[in-house]
């Protein structure tokens, strides 16, 4: 840790960045402790902050958008960790309304959940098993989502995450909304490739997945609005170290590896990978 503070330090391009213990631990732990690794992903995280604002800027649970996305249950995560320890979070995707968000508003939803569990020991050493439901997909929401999207929310995914993602399962999902699905899938790398899943619907799921983490409408102990409530307290927890992050900076115009250039135009494993196909009505 103290190799990566002075590396800080003297970096050429880095302006300001956190430099406590919890912190440098999320990319260590997410790299195995290699001082390489960690360095890498913590340039790559710094730069898609910067080129990314409405991803990453005013993660604030009292923010009139994000709050309403929380109250609907867009996005929370789940009350009780699996057995292994891992972090569950459920996504309804379909939830956000084309009129009024766009995919901005779902990625910045997203790392505030991820900013606001980031800290956690838990959470960097177990790791986060990411569910979506699909089902209320519309045609609509097509309008929301091209490729370009799905290959930079893949690149921030492969490159510049710092968190183990254990598993991602998809559950009801419409024979419309597969090309989303398969695309975001095929640009993913083979490590996180191989960690996808597809599922009919719940019962299905519960032949991999413990069924009494999930909430109560999905069959599950407790009640959705339990597992949103404590998803909001984490959040409010939080907030003034969440709001401080926006100071961070880092420089992008250059020609290394994590240059607004570099980030913007290459992706790590391009091609659509092969995965469980399902024949839906």
């Amino acid at each position: 840790m103290a190799q990566l503070r002075d590396w800080i330090a003297k970096h050429p391009h880095i302006r300001l960045c956190r430099t406590d213990a919890r912190f440098l631990l999320r990319f260590l732990r997410a790299k195995k402790h290699s001082f390489l690794g960690a360095s890498q992903v913590l340039e790559r995280y710094l730069a898609a902050r910067a080129i990314h604002p409405s991803w990453f800027q005013r993660l604030d649970i009292r923010d009139p958008e994000l709050a309403n996305l929380a109250d609907i249950g867009f996005l929370y995560a789940l009350k009780e960790r699996t057995a292994d320890g891992c972090l569950v979070t459920l996504c309804d995707w379909g939830l956000l309304d084309p009129r009024r968000y766009t995919v901005d508003h779902s990625n910045r939803m997203h790392a505030l959940l991820v900013e606001a569990y980031g800290d956690d020991v838990l959470f960097q050493c177990a790791g986060v098993v990411a569910i979506f439901d699909l089902q209320h997909i519309q045609l609509a929401h097509h309008s929301l989502i091209s490729l370009s999207v799905l290959r930079q929310v893949a690149q921030y995914m492969n490159n510049a995450l710092p968190i183990r993602c254990k598993a991602i399962y998809a559950v009801n999902i419409p024979s419309a909304a597969l090309w989303i699905v398969n695309g975001l899938i095929g640009f993913f790398n083979e490590k996180i490739r191989n960690r996808c899943c597809l599922f009919r619907d719940y019962d299905e799921l519960a032949e991999k997945f413990d069924r009494n983490l999930l909430p109560k409408e999905y069959g599950g102990k407790e009640p959705k609005s339990e597992h949103m409530q404590a998803f909001r307290e984490q959040c409010e927890r939080y907030r003034d170290r969440l709001l401080q992050m926006d100071e961070m900076e880092i420089d992008l115009d250059h020609n290394e590896s994590y240059s607004r250039h570099a980030m913007l135009d290459d992706i790590e494993g391009g091609a659509v990978g092969s995965f469980r196909k399902l024949d839906l009505d």
